[in-house]
């Protein structure tokens, strides 16, 4: 039995939508992606679609499954910064993180501190603009909360954090990857190849039938079809070189400003 973590955001249907969950070889625990981090990292699941960046916590004891990430090149639309004021003028100023997320929350400060320049204080808090702009002047919401927070609250500031990666990097930004312990191994990798494949067939599956994806997520937040099929087509759920590079370039900063304590080096299983 392989225990997998179950992300429950739209942007995560493309590879949950048409796995198997009945498959005798799956167990399936939901939670949120900083959920996923912490139940990988104390053994309670064997393997998730976790942060990019809790990747970088732990890349000793992990590997990374290949062809499957949740990236983009460009704008992301469900990883967002609302604020008060323009980034420019962020310095001293207090910013709300989402509890849901570490990749994102690392993101951010890269793009403050490397790219703008500025230095606000932070806060981290559950998912809420209203709370959360009642105690800072800028907040951090993604996935579904940030989609449907955009949707209320078009009058403010809206920064997508995949597209400023972009636009100053040029390069993708890989937001989670497939990950297990690799002592794993020793027991069960027959089992593990056993759900790689299940995870690509239930991949390849949904991406030929985006309109199937699209009704869900109409069913789920609301929202056009038109929506929804603008949304999908900025995602990746692949990683090839171009997007392993744009993952390298973020661990790397990580490590440069001291968000992680050593340089995380990329090892994939099974080996192509």
């Amino acid at each position: 039995m392989i225990r997998i973590g179950h992300n429950p955001n739209t942007n995560m249907l493309p590879m949950f939508h048409f796995l198997q969950k009945e498959q005798p070889l799956l167990e399936c625990a939901i939670a949120e992606p900083t959920g996923h981090n912490a139940m990988l990292a104390e053994g309670r699941i064997d393997m998730a679609p976790i942060s990019a960046f809790s990747y970088g916590e732990h890349w000793r004891e992990y590997a990374v499954l290949p062809n499957l990430s949740v990236s983009t090149k460009g704008r992301v639309g469900s990883i967002l910064l609302f604020s008060k004021v323009p980034l420019e003028t962020f310095e001293g100023l207090t910013v709300a993180l989402s509890d849901a997320s570490a990749t994102s929350v690392n993101l951010t400060k890269i793009l403050l501190h490397h790219y703008y320049g500025v230095h606000p204080h932070y806060v981290t808090m559950p998912a809420n603009l209203k709370e959360m702009f009642e105690k800072a002047q800028a907040a951090l919401l993604i996935g579904d909360a940030a989609i449907q927070a955009a949707l209320l609250h078009p009058d403010c500031f809206i920064y997508d954090l995949g597209e400023e990666w972009f636009k100053h990097t040029g390069c993708s930004m890989t937001y989670a990857v497939w990950a297990f312990p690799k002592r794993l191994l020793a027991e069960q990798a027959a089992e593990i190849e056993k759900v790689y494949q299940l995870l690509l067939e239930a991949k390849a599956k949904a991406l030929n039938h985006m309109e199937d994806i699209i009704l869900e997520c109409q069913r789920m937040l609301g929202g056009s079809f038109d929506f929804w099929k603008d949304y999908f087509a900025q995602f990746n759920y692949g990683l090839d070189l171009t997007y392993v590079m744009g993952l390298e370039k973020y661990l790397g900063l990580c490590y440069e400003l001291n968000l992680l304590s050593s340089r995380p080096v990329l090892e994939f299983w099974p080996k192509e």
